[in-house]
């Protein structure tokens, strides 16, 4: 047995016996409301005990306490997510990481270059700091919520539209400190803890656990789901997309990338969605293009934008009269020079691909892109807006989101069965998002309690034809607990007890986010 596969904790906080002033037994379910959901708009009924440590050492007298204690605990964060993972199972003892905020270091002249920050630090505040004193290094992912957390974005194993170019978080990530069940704490570095001979040792509580690490077949798309690891792969991934079942993340060092001179961002509408795929494809195959994202956007998304009547929405969709989509590509430049090089390759391959390059808005400046950024932004906000007006009739609708990839060979086909499974059903949907990873974000928005169950069927039966097709289920928003029925349509058994393995060796007594990605 190796050293680099063994994992030795710390006992940090030690053992704590009486309750730190930060937990507020029995608090009451008005004064704590807003802690008791996320945006998937499932809600919690009530909770043990609430605590939201603003340092790192406050968090890990919190732990170990609950751990003497022998607490349920549920972690959450900024609460961006959109599967529940955040919204703690009845009496719980809930620890928020929404006040542990901050940048700990940079290492600018590292190789690579690294910013630390506390878990609960938002991308904002991220991208803030390094604008203010590092100007010249920027941090890639962007899962387009800037109130996202670092923690939780580790959590998710977060993507988003810059997914194409950058990878999800698991790309970046170079260093974790883990606060484990036990109330022990753990430090991760990239490269230095990793399987030997299929088996990692975790030293926790007194005692050393061997976990025999099996290759786990993940889908060959962008994906987020389940445990990342493999025989000889690096101990931190486990902790990466583990959406704080196995440790609470309590510090996040990422690399940073240099910073791009300019972006240019052009969209172009197309009368038909063939048209428009055929233009994702010739843009995946120009190779001298440094292209960061490409999106897609249904009529029915457009139909959406111009309800919301704001004049931004307006003047984008004048440019579309009545089309089938539009695709948003952004593209990274150095020089002017190059930008017209660009522009002009752009127009060519719009052209041979069947559209009319005069459809189209392009900019190179936040300011040119704002009626972009307005236009795209006000799906969401619409599509929220009707579900909130239709709640007030039936309480319990929510809109029914998929967040699935497929190959790139699958692109076609899973667009035609959205079309045919969820238009079938005569369900009002609207299909946008990461067409470059060939992962939308169909948004199904049912007008009563019928629709709604007609629109968790219509899922299910598109979950089972993705993974069929050599596709996932989460693609980058992860599990939760809404959406751990569809691990058993992802993996077999066999997988599903080597996920339960890997919980129990980090977790034993299964304390951590109970109901989150997986049962017992």
């Amino acid at each position: 047995m190796g050293d680099r596969s063994r994992l030795r904790s710390e006992a940090l906080a030690g053992e704590v016996r009486e309750r730190p002033a930060e937990v507020r037994l029995h608090p009451d379910p008005e004064s704590v409301a807003d802690f008791l959901h996320d945006e998937s708009k499932l809600g919690g009924s009530g909770i043990g005990s609430l605590a939201v440590p603003r340092t790192v050492g406050a968090l890990r007298a919190v732990l170990a306490w609950h751990a003497h204690q022998g607490h349920r605990v549920a972690v959450s964060g900024a609460r961006t997510g959109v599967t529940g993972g955040a919204v703690p199972e009845n009496g719980a003892h809930l620890v928020s990481l929404a006040e542990l905020r901050g940048v700990v270091r940079v290492d600018a002249e590292g190789d690579p270059p690294t910013i630390t920050v506390l878990a609960g630090t938002s991308l904002a505040e991220l991208n803030a700091h390094l604008a203010a004193h590092h100007p010249g290094l920027a941090f890639p992912v962007d899962p387009t919520e800037t109130s996202a957390s670092l923690g939780g974005m580790v959590s998710t194993n977060a993507g988003g539209a810059r997914t194409y170019r950058f990878g999800a978080m698991r790309e970046w990530v170079q260093a974790l400190t883990i606060e484990l069940a036990s109330g022990r704490t753990l430090h991760l570095t990239r490269g230095r803890e990793r399987g030997e001979g299929g088996v990692l040792w975790l030293e926790d509580d007194g005692g050393a656990r061997a976990l025999e690490i099996a290759p786990i077949p993940k889908p060959a798309t962008k994906n987020a789901i389940g445990y990342g690891f493999s025989p000889s792969g690096d101990a931190m991934d486990l902790w990466i997309g583990a959406e704080g079942t196995l440790g609470v993340v309590s510090e996040v060092t990422v690399r940073l990338a240099r910073a791009e001179p300019g972006r240019l961002g052009s969209l172009q509408f197309f009368d038909r969605v063939d048209e428009g795929f055929a233009f994702v494809s010739a843009l995946r195959a120009a190779r001298e293009l440094d292209v960061t994202a490409i999106e897609f956007l249904d009529a029915r998304s457009h139909a959406l934008a111009h309800d919301s009547g704001k004049p931004a929405v307006d003047r984008v969709l004048q440019q579309g009269g009545g089309a089938a989509c539009s695709i948003f590509v952004e593209i990274a430049f150095a020089t002017e020079d190059e930008l017209g090089e660009i522009a002009e390759g752009l127009e060519r391959m719009v052209r041979q691909t069947g559209g009319d390059p005069d459809r189209s808005l392009a900019g190179a400046t936040e300011g040119a892109l704002r009626d972009i950024r307005a236009f795209r932004h006000a799906v969401p906000e619409r599509i929220n807006a009707i579900i909130a007006q239709r709640r007030e009739r039936h309480p319990g609708l929510h809109k029914i989101a998929t967040d699935m990839a497929v190959p790139d060979e699958a692109l076609g086909w899973v667009y035609r069965r959205y079309r045919e499974v969820i238009g079938g059903a005569g369900l009002d949907y609207a299909a946008f998002g990461h067409v470059g990873n060939n992962h939308f974000h169909v948004n199904i928005l049912p007008r009563d309690e019928a629709e709604l169950g007609r629109a968790r069927e219509c899922y299910a039966i598109l979950a089972r034809e993705v993974v069929a097709h050599g596709g996932c289920v989460s693609a980058e928003h992860g599990i939760g607990r809404i959406k751990k029925g569809f691990m058993a349509i992802q993996y077999p058994p066999a997988v599903l007890d080597a996920f339960r393995r890997v919980k129990r060796w980090a977790d034993p007594q299964w304390r951590l986010n109970r109901g989150v990605l997986i049962d017992p």
